[in-house]
């Protein structure tokens, strides 16, 4: 018999990340033998190790699986297990605003932020899904490997959810922090927020920095994680995402209003980082397609 339970430390009531009440049914001593594993997303804190504050949740993983059982993560729910080891040398996934995280603290997991699904572990007995929304695609996975294709097929006519996913590089924006460590590269970011549409905005911004090409090169990509010109490119497809859900401009003016005098330049970048067409972007994203579809 198929038993469903929420599991937790204790059995004590709690709220979770937005507050919504959860009522646990059974603490870790009591799930000793649970099969197929869930874990959803979490926040703790960019800077936290998980263990420092999810040590007993992440043990009892680590047994489970040790002792058979299937893990599945939603969204950040991949960083417990990346936490405990589980994912060295594997695929990962979670919302792709968990890239730095993955890189800086997991330097052994190949995190794909533009997947809705990974596997990794011997059999596939881990799946990770990545965007919030995404635990949709997880769920059908899970009751098609479990119950049935046939069954996931119905579940997914019944609650319309599309079953084919098209990855995350569509919704993610780059990560543009300003940082502080490097005063020249800060000031020359600052700059880069309200120039980046400049011609020649590299040459430009190296000349402000009074650095020679290669020791910028090298700075700015210890300070940012990008090179410049591929900082400038994601600044200029973020801003042109903005004006495609505004709906109002051509896309010929939008690429001319972000720094690309030739359009077919522009949409040929646009769609290599996100995966969509510039007109393809907009039926999906746009304000006014979102009021239609309801």
């Amino acid at each position: 018999m198929t038993r469903v339970r929420v599991v937790a430390r204790g059995k004590e009531p709690f709220r979770c990340i937005s507050g919504v009440p959860v009522m646990p049914d059974a603490s870790l001593d009591e799930a000793d033998d649970a099969e197929i594993i869930c874990l959803p997303n979490f926040r703790i804190g960019i800077l936290t190790p998980p263990r420092d504050v999810l040590g007993p949740e992440i043990d009892w993983v680590v047994d489970r699986h040790a002792s058979g059982a299937r893990l599945a993560t939603a969204c950040s729910g991949s960083a417990l297990l990346a936490d405990a080891g589980l994912l060295d040398g594997e695929e990962a996934t979670a919302h792709w605003s968990m890239s730095e995280v993955f890189q800086k603290r997991y330097p052994k997991v190949d995190f794909c932020p533009d997947r809705t699904l990974t596997f990794a572990g011997e059999g596939d007995s881990i799946v990770m899904s990545g965007g919030m929304a995404s635990w949709q695609d997880l769920a059908l996975y899970l009751i098609a490997r479990y119950i049935g294709p046939e069954h996931a097929a119905k579940s997914a006519r019944f609650y319309c959810v599309d079953p084919k996913p098209d990855g995350q590089r569509h919704y993610a924006a780059p990560m543009r922090r300003l940082q502080s460590e490097d005063a020249v590269i800060h000031e020359c970011q600052a700059w880069l927020a309200e120039a980046y549409s400049k011609r020649d905005a590299v040459g430009r911004m190296i000349s402000r920095s009074g650095l020679p090409r290669r020791t910028f090169d090298r700075r700015f990509r210890a300070a940012t994680g990008y090179s410049p010109k591929d900082y400038v490119k994601s600044l200029r497809v973020e801003e042109a995402k903005q004006f495609l859900e505004m709906d109002g401009l051509s896309v010929d003016a939008i690429a001319d209003a972000v720094g690309y005098a030739d359009p077919r330049a522009f949409r040929r970048l646009f769609k290599k980082m996100t995966g969509l067409s510039p007109a393809e972007y907009r039926r999906r994203f746009s304000s006014r397609g979102f009021l239609s579809a309801r």
